[in-house]
């Protein structure tokens, strides 16, 4: 790893205009923050993305994968795929023993992929 950034992230934008990646952002303390945004500069400089930080794969939504980080006591997941070279962030959430917070965080994030992909939401720069 040189340093370089390698994979470009985008965020989710809802048809309504608001960016859903920033907003759960803001709701994290500032050592979330802090963490989340030391272990996505890292990601973002990795030639490959693999286990433990990502799972490629996540059981019945195809397409989907998350970034996994623990900061807090808590496992931090940011639910999103790739589309033509780029990661696209569409849900952050939490999850302990197999339950994920918000309780819709997978379903939303199937959503949004989708919307993504078909172009009814539009997308920004990882930019945090």
């Amino acid at each position: 790893m040189d340093g370089k950034p390698r994979t470009t992230i985008r965020c989710y934008i809802s048809p309504a205009g608001n960016n859903k990646i920033a907003e759960w952002y803001a709701d994290l303390s500032v050592q979330e923050r802090a963490d989340a945004d030391a272990f996505i500069a890292t990601m973002r400089c990795k030639l490959k993305w693999e286990g433990p930080d990502y799972r490629i794969r996540l059981k019945g939504y195809k397409g989907l994968g998350e970034l996994r980080w623990y900061s807090c006591n808590k496992q931090h997941r940011l639910i999103g795929f790739f589309m033509g070279g780029v990661w696209y962030a569409v849900m952050g959430c939490t999850h302990k023993q197999q339950i994920y917070k918000p309780a819709d965080a997978l379903d939303t994030a199937d959503k949004r992929r989708k919307e993504v992909g078909n172009g009814k939401a539009r997308t920004e720069p990882y930019a945090f």
